[in-house]
């Protein structure tokens, strides 16, 4: 023991410049603790942990000793970061049974529902003169006019608090909503008048005139393009994907590209090298200008300036966020002459999201896209010159050859760090995506990126048009390409199998196999493979029932889950053919389930009615916020929450009608 003890602290010395790269994995670490509570903290429990904490790394010294004591109040900062986040969120958010009201408020922001109907989310509401906490999202299912971000309405709406999901350790909506200050989603029930607005802070009409921005250029896009092309546009320019149709998506998801279609690092990156290269040329064709100055630092300056531009009319998603400050700090080592690409850059983008956005921690894009720049880097620092090396020899096709292998390469380490988010959230793995992005790396890099950037400067000038085009020809053959993909046998493999503790086993040992540098980094390799093999023991629920039993599926001889509540909503079903590939053949259920009356029995263990009683080896279960059974060895039934405890982003719920 003293050994090991002996070679983790020769080995945690050899690595001081990975220190910082520790600190966002630590302050994760206390946000994940938080959202982990069953209920929410006492303040005055957090306040005197945290002053023990500071006690104790005063009293000891030693530097070993020490250093876990600085690691843990790393994690502590964390946990109170995101605590009074949620606590300043909360006070601006309050959730409410369903009803129909008079709302007025201004529209901050236009999406589209996948049956084409505006849905507008409005600020400032007020109920007559009461004013309403939150903003409002509601559908416009008979549009009268057009609405444009920045006007202010009135309307008659039905309106109600945000859904819990009905599935165990997943994506959990009424969080999501919260964060985002969302109130209540609903549908208007009258026409909708325009209003005359009050007045407002200037920061809060910079940001109705960036929305509006996207907007106008949503519609141009919408004007001038096909639809099929047209949604993938907008995804592109402004980070609005409510346009794209289903089957598109689903083409993309299936042919590993679905990434194209968020603002990331892809574009960012790429549209902050392209301005970079293009103003240095033009700067190198001045000869008093050339000569006379550091023509690369105007050039880095300009991108940062562009990025930042594009990064504010894109929607500022997390991974745009994550991409604009990792290009930024690049650019910024180039103005001072630094080598910027490193894990310490990965790190301080991950810290700055962390500290200014906790709830990011839980969004699957910020997940999935901090696990591919983590890999990439890791692998860049290990083996890039290596591959470079090998790549100058010869001619031109070894370096072709080089170009495609990267390509090739840098998705598989890519789309293996993402596999385990992509496995646990969505349930599928993609198996063509090499194929996938080696045939459309050269049309997003050569024609679709640049197109991009003509773009994004003609539209000032008002020549967006004939660009747009150019760039609508790229999108159909890139549709093309996702659904010839797409459309190839098993091109998405189904995976129902991994628990939520294999899933952060393979989360800790990835982490601890890109930022370690020596050879313990390798020690990663073990929660990994336990991971791994979390997924060939685990137990997935014979019965699901929805809150209050409103829903119930059931698993047959097969091992499909069946689906026996013709009435339940299409959201639902969604939900948990998404989660579990449910069907509705009742009559795959004959061998499992009898029903007499208005009762039914299911593998003779489980008995229960149309009164939403359950019974489970005749002892009565409380199944008021649903939950799933599970028969095998030893049966037992587990519910999705506790129906007495609630956080903060709970909304009022079917537990309390």
């Amino acid at each position: 023991m003293k050994r090991i003890f002996k070679i983790i602290i020769n080995c945690w010395e050899n690595e001081p410049n990975r220190y910082l790269v520790w600190l966002p994995f630590l302050f994760a670490l206390g946000i994940a603790l938080y959202f982990a509570l069953p209920t929410e903290p006492k303040m005055w429990l957090v306040l005197l942990i945290s002053e023990i904490w500071l006690f104790l790394l005063f009293l000891f010294r030693n530097s070993v000793v020490r250093s876990i004591f600085i690691g843990g109040l790393v994690i502590i900062c964390g946990f109170i970061n995101v605590y009074v986040h949620t606590i300043y969120v909360s006070h601006h958010v309050e959730f409410q049974p369903q009803k129909t009201d008079y709302l007025s408020g201004k529209i901050v922001d236009i999406s589209y529902s996948d049956k084409s109907h505006q849905r507008l989310l409005i600020d400032n509401v007020k109920d007559f003169n009461a004013p309403l906490k939150g903003r409002f999202r509601v559908t416009v299912t008979n549009l009268q006019e057009h609405f444009e971000v920045g006007q202010c309405v009135e309307l008659v709406a039905t309106v109600f608090p945000p859904s819990r999901m009905p599935i165990m350790a997943g994506f959990q909506l009424d969080r999501k909503y919260f964060f985002e200050k969302i109130s209540g989603i609903g549908y208007a029930n009258s026409e909708i008048f325009t209003i005359k607005c009050t007045e407002q802070s200037w920061a809060m009409s910079l940001k109705s005139a960036i929305n509006k921005l996207r907007q106008d250029i949503s519609e141009q896009v919408a004007e001038i393009l096909p639809t099929e092309q047209s949604g993938v546009a907008s995804a592109l320019f402004i980070g609005e994907k409510s346009r794209i149709s289903p089957h598109i998506i689903n083409n993309y998801r299936g042919s590993g590209l679905a990434h194209f279609l968020s603002v990331s690092g892809l574009h960012l990156g790429t549209i902050a090298v392209l301005v970079f290269f293009f103003i240095r040329l033009i700067l190198a064709l001045i000869p008093f200008v050339a000569l006379q100055f550091d023509i690369k630092k105007p050039a880095a300056i300009t991108a940062i300036i562009f990025s930042a531009a594009y990064l504010s009319i894109s929607g500022m998603a997390v991974p745009a966020q994550r991409a604009f400050i990792m290009t930024a700090v690049v650019f910024v080592g180039i103005i001072f002459n630094r080598q910027a690409i490193s894990m310490r850059m990965v790190s301080l983008a991950a810290l700055i999201i962390l500290i200014l956005q906790p709830q990011a921690l839980i969004s699957v894009s910020f997940q999935m896209s901090f696990a591919a720049v983590y890999a990439l880097v890791a692998f860049y620092e290990h083996y890039a010159s290596k591959i470079n090396h090998l790549a100058r020899r010869g001619g031109i096709f070894n370096k072709i050859f080089w170009y495609l292998s990267g390509i090739v390469v840098g998705d598989f380490v890519a789309s293996l760090a993402t596999m385990p988010f992509s496995t646990y959230h969505f349930h599928q793995i993609a198996l063509y995506t090499s194929l996938g992005n080696l045939l459309a790396g050269p049309l997003i890099g050569l024609w679709l990126m640049p197109n991009v950037l003509v773009c994004l400067v003609a539209l000032p000038l008002g020549l967006l048009r004939y660009p747009l085009l150019m760039l609508g020809y790229g999108i159909e053959l890139l549709n093309k390409i996702t659904d010839y993909v797409a459309g190839l046998p098993h091109s998405l493999l189904a995976v129902h199998s991994l628990s939520f503790g294999g899933f952060i086993a393979i989360v800790i040992g990835g982490y601890w196999l890109c930022v370690c540098s020596q050879k313990w980094r390798f020690w990663g390799v073990m929660p990994i493979i336990f991971g791994v093999a979390s997924m060939f023991f685990y137990q997935s629920p014979d019965m699901i029932i929805s809150p209050n039993g409103k829903a119930i599926a059931i698993r047959n001889q097969e091992k499909q889950m069946v689906l026996i509540s013709p009435h339940a909503d299409n959201w639902l079903k969604r939900i948990w053919r998404e989660n579990f590939s449910i069907i509705e053949n009742t009559k795959m259920l004959d061998d499992v389930l009898q029903c007499k009356n208005d009762e039914c029995t299911y593998q003779k263990r489980i008995r229960f009615n149309n009164n939403g009683d359950f019974e489970l080896n005749g002892k009565k279960q409380n199944i008021c916020a649903g939950g799933y059974f599970y028969l095998q060895k030893n049966p037992y039934f587990e519910p999705l929450w506790n129906c007495s405890n609630k956080r903060l982003w709970n909304p009022v719920s079917e537990i309390s009608d």
